[in-house]
C-alpha cells in the first residue's frame, strides 16, 4: 500500500509520502529547458532560471483556474498540462526524497489524496478529470478541500484536543485562512469544518524587516481578537509557511497562549491528505460524518415500492463526497407524472422538504409501462442536479431517450 498526500497551493506545494515524517515542500515553480525537453520543478527550476537556460512558469493552480496557457521553448502547453507536469515531476522528487528510509508495508490500495485550498465546483470537476487522467492507472485518487484534510487531521489526534471548538489559522504569502471543526455531542456522529478567508491584508514577504513583522503582529492580534471573542477552544492550531517561526509574532502568540493549548504544523494539510488516504487504502471510514465544502450535509430521498412494501431510496448521504460518480437508478412509474424528492439537512432539527419533479413532458403509458434512469450528480455541496430519463418499456413500449433535468437547491452548510 503506498499513500500519498499532496497539498497545491499557487505558492508552494508539500507532499506527505506513507508517513507523516516523510513530508518535504516545494515551491509551485515549473521550468523547461529552452534546448531540451526536460523539467525541474520547486527550488531547482528556480535556480536553473537563474542561469538562464530555462524558462518559468509559475502560479500553475490559478492559471489553470483561468484555463489559461504558457510558451516554453516555442510550445504551447495549456495550464493541464503543465499542472500535470508539476504534479508528476513532484513524486518523482518526493521518491527520491525517500529513498533508502524505512517504508513499512501494509496490505491495501495505492491512494492519491490532493488538497486544495478553495472547493470551487467548475475547478474541483476539471482537477479531478486531470488526476484521473494523470494518475489513474496506479492509484485511487480522492480530491479534498483544505477544510476536509483539516478535519482528517485532528480526527486523527488524541480526542482530548478535539472535544470542543478546534480553530485554526492558514498564513502563506497569499492570504490568511481561519478554520473551525467541532464534533456533535449527540448519538448523531458527525463533525463539521469549515474554513473562510480573512479580509485582513497580511502578505508572510513582509517578514523580511522588523517594521513589517510589527505590522504582521499588530494584524494578527487583532485578528485574533475578533474571531476568539467568547469561544471555547479544547486546541487551536497554526498551519502554513507564514508560521514556520512563530516567534516573530509575540503579542499574536501572546494572546493567543492566553488560556489555549496551542500546535504548530507546517504540513498540516498534506498529512491530513496522507491520513485519508490511509482510511481509503484500508477501506475504512472516518468514526465521524465530515460535513464540509466537498462534502453533501443533507440526506435525498425518494419513496419506493417492492412487492407491495414501501421504503425510502436513498440517492445521496451526508458525509458523502460531492465529487463521487453515482451510478444510475432505474424506476417503473406506477400511475404517477411526477417524483417527490425527500430533502433532509442532517444537522439541526428542521424537517425534510419535499421537492416535486415533473414528468408530464415523458409520453402516457399504461400503469408500470415507463421505465426511467435516475443520475444525481451534484454541483458543490449547494446544489443537486437530478436527471430522468424515458426509457420505455421493452419492446411493447419504445423509449424515446428524452431528459428532464432540474436541480434542487441544498443551500449552504
Amino acid at each position: 500500500m503506498k499513500i500519498i498526500g499532496i497539498a497545491l497551493s499557487d505558492e508552494y506545494t508539500d507532499i506527505s509520502l506513507v508517513k507523516e515524517e516523510y513530508t518535504y515542500r516545494f515551491p509551485t515553480l515549473l521550468s523547461r529547458e529552452r534546448q531540451e525537453n526536460r523539467f525541474y520543478i520547486g527550488e531547482e527550476a528556480y535556480k536553473k532560471n537563474l542561469d538562464g537556460g530555462v524558462i518559468l512558469v509559475d502560479k500553475l493552480l490559478s492559471l489553470f483556474k483561468k484555463k489559461g496557457s504558457a510558451t516554453l521553448a516555442e510550445k504551447c502547453y495549456d495550464a493541464g498540462e503543465l499542472l500535470a507536469i508539476f504534479l508528476e515531476q513532484l513524486l518523482i522528487e518526493g521518491e527520491n526524497r525517500i529513498k533508502g528510509k524505512e517504508i513499512p508495508e501494509e496490505d491495501g490500495k495505492d491512494v492519491l489524496v490532493l488538497s486544495v485550498r478553495d472547493a470551487e465546483p467548475e475547478v474541483m470537476h476539471s482537477l479531478k478529470a486531470l488526476l484521473n487522467k494523470t494518475f489513474s492507472d496506479r492509484y485511487e485518487i480522492r480530491l479534498v478541500s483544505h477544510a476536509e484534510s483539516f478535519a482528517h487531521y485532528i480526527l486523527r489526534q488524541e480526542k482530548k484536543l478535539y472535544n470542543r471548538l478546534v480553530g485554526m489559522f492558514e498564513f502563506s504569502s497569499q492570504v490568511l485562512y481561519y478554520y473551525e471543526m467541532q464534533v456533535s455531542k449527540g448519538s448523531k456522529k458527525y463533525a463539521i469544518s469549515v474554513g473562510e478567508a480573512q479580509p485582513d491584508a497580511l502578505s508572510s514577504g513582509i517578514l523580511e524587516n522588523p517594521i513589517g513583522r510589527k505590522m504582521t503582529d499588530q494584524v494578527l492580534s487583532g485578528v485574533t481578537d475578533r474571531i476568539t471573542k467568547a469561544k471555547v477552544y479544547s486546541a487551536f492550531f497554526l498551519s502554513g509557511k507564514g508560521f514556520e517561526n512563530t516567534e516573530l509574532f509575540p503579542e499574536f502568540m501572546k494572546k493567543l497562549l492566553r488560556g489555549r493549548r496551542v500546535c504548530v504544523e507546517s504540513f498540516l494539510f498534506s498529512i491530513g491528505a496522507l491520513e485519508y488516504g490511509k482510511l481509503i487504502g484500508k477501506g475504512e471510514e472516518e468514526e465521524y460524518l465530515l460535513l464540509c465544502d466537498t462534502r453533501i450535509s443533507h440526506e435525498i430521498s425518494i419513496k419506493v415500492s417492492q412487492k407491495e412494501r414501501e421504503f425510502p431510496l436513498y440517492l445521496a448521504h451526508a458525509g458523502d463526497p460531492w465529487l463521487e460518480e453515482r451510478k444510475d437508478v432505474y424506476l417503473l412509474l406506477d400511475n404517477q407524472d411526477y417524483i417527490d424528492f425527500q430533502v433532509h439537512k442532517l444537522s439541526g432539527s428542521a424537517r425534510a422538504k419535499q421537492y416535486r419533479m415533473s414528468l408530464k413532458e415523458f409520453p402516457k403509458r399504461e400503469r408500470r409501462c415507463t421505465k426511467v434512469s435516475l443520475h444525481t450528480r451534484f454541483w458543490g455541496n449547494e446544489t443537486a442536479v437530478i436527471k430522468l430519463t424515458d426509457l420505455g418499456f421493452g419492446e411493447l413500449w419504445k423509449g424515446t431517450y428524452q431528459s428532464i433535468e432540474e436541480s434542487i437547491p441544498l443551500g449552504k452548510e
